[in-house]
């Protein structure tokens, strides 16, 4: 087996680097956009109807400031790191394992609508 040279390690490593980079700015900026940017709240994104940011941001901040963007009767349940990719079959984000090829990490808060139960009483 050859031997990897540190040139060849460090081409592979930009190469890799470069390759993320462009995940990143195909879900911020490309044709198949990840999710919908809210426009008065610059990074913040709502997909599959909840909110998140590109990147893996501390997560009980990120909670504390999406559930005050959030209209009466919604809140945040959690906030949570994942990872997203294109799937090159269906042509849309999935979740997917952090090595996938194309993986976009994200954090998202998971939103709720509360439920005001009824008075019993008359």
């Amino acid at each position: 087996m050859p031997e990897h040279t540190p040139g060849y390690v460090a081409a592979l490593a930009a190469a890799l680097h470069q390759a993320n980079v462009d995940a990143i700015n195909a879900a911020q900026n490309g044709d198949n956009q990840l999710g919908i940017a809210i426009t008065k709240h610059p990074g913040l994104r709502a997909w599959n109807g909840d909110l998140l940011r590109i990147g893996h941001l501390p997560k009980t901040p990120f909670a504390v400031e999406c559930n005050v963007l959030l209209p009466d009767g919604k809140y945040v349940e959690l906030a949570h790191h994942e990872h997203v990719h294109i799937d090159p079959t269906l042509q849309q984000w999935v979740f997917c394992a952090k090595d996938a090829d194309g993986a976009v990490p994200i954090t998202i808060a998971v939103t709720q609508t509360r439920i005001h139960d009824e008075d019993p009483t008359p």
